[in-house]
């Protein structure tokens, strides 16, 4: 039995490698606990939620005027407003000069003049008329720029909110828009948090911003796919689940736990990850963690393949604008990971790496759409025990942990006529050196390459995108299906390695199908095909059929 399965030991490392030029994939790939979760899904509601914060409204509902009788005005002079030039409330008041000016007339003068002050980025001014002689004949118009004199929280309590409200608008100086927007947002940035409307209040001069939230403790997210492949899955299983508020305002405990449901040897993956606010502004230190394990079936089932993974991981992110038409945040990583594979109980593979990355991520409106994007640079440090090109056991065998990376992700989403809108996609990568398989590009997946398994194709560097039609059908069915989109996309790229190293390739696929919503409760049904190349398990270019199911907790 021993020379038999060294045997089959060597017979089953040559059928691992031999594949890498005819089919531009590593199979031991398949089998890699850290690979494989690049491909679980990703949800980001508090981002959502948060663009959609109301503005805040006030509740002054008249404007003071103090004359009485009927007034000509030979000349208007406005007063009270340091920060705002005064000729620019020369085209809203030139009507008034010069003729009979009764009650209505004033408050209409009074409010236009407010009006300037609002266009200006002063949500909350006021203008009043007071009781004065008019000498030489000049009416002089008193403008209050507005400001926040307290921030009162309600709906429910939350001591991280208060602090970010108090902090940037109760400042004892005139409240500004872009401040007043941005508060109100990231307030809505905080974990659990949606903030449902805003009102601003004024008595006997004294300003008082009124913040109304609601607040979930805990939330949670399960999905069901059939996106694995036959070695890892195809069915799979992913829950994520938050809570809220654990031991401060503000901070949030995840959990993420994904498995091939009806082969729990195959695959398992568990990651955990605590967060909290560390300042006013909007910044953000996190620690995590995860583990992973597979024992692949199908064709590896027989060599006894078993990977695992370990990474721990400290992020910091800080919020560089927050508006409702451009968000940008700035997001630091130092992460350490180790990735090992056995082949009938003996080492195979051994990948160790520490890395530090920096992020751009942004949010801006344009062209009638959104546009989300992302340059990020990981550079792996060259600290004592990580992977050398040379070192045994490498999952690439010039592969090397010492390396630096230059990547990007952009997609649009916008309506073009009607029920029609679009979303284009792209993501790309460019490596100094040869990359051990985690670090890799990879195309084929939900995202690019949907007719594929999740990295069919993988390399140093490359390219993909994806554009897709989609048909916004609203309610279907009252009750039943509250909301369906059709779609069809053309998805997929090219990758390859540096120094001309085996495997990369390039894919193309296109897709259709529908996606519902109703409640909690959705689920899509999409048919795709290869069009450039054979399918890695089934070797053809029959259509690939996925199917999801989600609910939200």
């Amino acid at each position: 039995m021993p020379a038999l399965k060294t045997n089959l030991s060597v017979a089953g490392c040559a059928l691992l490698v031999m594949p890498v030029l005819a089919a531009a994939q590593v199979p031991l790939d398949r089998a890699d606990p850290a690979i494989n979760q690049r491909a679980l899904p990703a949800t980001d509601t508090d981002a959502a939620r948060s663009q959609a914060a109301p503005p805040a409204s006030s509740a002054i509902a008249e404007v003071p005027v103090a004359l009485s009788g009927t007034v000509t005005p030979v000349g208007i002079v406005i007063s009270g407003a340091p920060d705002i030039p005064p000729f620019v409330f020369s085209e809203n008041i030139v009507s008034y000069s010069g003729r009979p000016l009764e009650h209505a007339d004033l408050a209409r003068l009074a409010s236009d003049v407010a009006k300037v002050a609002h266009e200006r980025g002063f949500p909350f001014a006021t203008a009043v008329i007071p009781p004065q002689s008019m000498a030489n004949g000049v009416l002089s118009v008193t403008l209050d720029e507005g400001k926040v004199d307290a921030v009162r929280v309600i709906g429910a309590s939350n001591a991280a909110a208060d602090r970010i409200l108090m902090a940037a608008l109760a400042t004892g100086k005139p409240t500004r828009q872009a401040d007043l927007e941005r508060a109100i947002l990231l307030v809505g940035d905080l974990p659990g948090v949606t903030v449902t409307q805003s009102q601003f209040l004024r008595h006997d001069g004294f300003g008082v911003l009124l913040v109304t939230i609601a607040q979930e403790k805990q939330s949670a997210y399960l999905q069901i796919d059939n996106r694995g492949s036959k070695e890892i899955g195809p069915i799979r299983s992913t829950l994520l689940a938050n809570v809220n508020n654990v031991a401060t305002a503000g901070d949030e405990v995840g959990l993420l736990v994904a498995q091939t449901p009806l082969q729990p040897r195959e695959f398992v993956f568990v990651r955990a990850r605590y967060s909290l606010p560390i300042d006013h502004a909007g910044s953000v230190l996190g620690i995590s963690g995860s583990f992973g394990r597979s024992n692949p079936g199908a064709s590896l089932r027989d060599l006894d393949v078993i990977g695992k993974s370990v990474d721990a991981a400290i992020s910091y992110s800080r919020s560089l604008r927050r508006s409702r038409a451009q968000s940008y945040a700035l997001n630091f990583e130092l992460r350490t990971l180790r990735t090992k594979q056995t082949l009938f109980g003996r080492q195979l593979r051994d990948d160790r790496l520490t890395t530090l990355s920096g992020s751009l991520d942004g949010v801006t409106a344009m062209a009638g759409g959104k546009l989300r994007s992302q340059v990020l640079i990981v550079g792996g440090l060259p600290l004592s025990g990580v992977s050398h090109e040379g070192d045994k056991m490498l999952s690439r065998v010039d592969g090397d942990a010492r390396f630096v990376t230059a990547s990007y992700s952009v997609e649009w989403t916008g309506k073009l006529w009607r029920k029609l809108s679009l979303a284009a996609a792209s993501t790309g990568q460019v490596a100094s050196r040869p990359l051990l398989a985690t670090m890799e590009i990879g195309a084929g997946g939900p995202a690019y390459g949907r007719a594929y398994d999740y990295a069919e194709r993988t390399g140093d560097q490359g390219i993909l995108g994806l554009v897709e039609l989609r048909f916004d059908g609203g309610k279907l069915v009252p009750g039943v299906i509250d909301n369906f989109q059709i779609f069809s996309s053309v998805d997929g790229g090219y990758v390859d390695n540096r120094r001309e190293g085996a495997g990369g390739g390039s894919l193309l696929s296109t897709s259709g199908g529908v996606r519902v919503m109703t409640g909690k409760l959705s689920g899509a049904l999409e048919v795709s095909l290869p069009l450039n190349a054979d399918r890695f398990n089934t070797r053809d270019r029959d259509p690939r059929v996925a199917l999801r199911l989600a609910r939200l907790f």
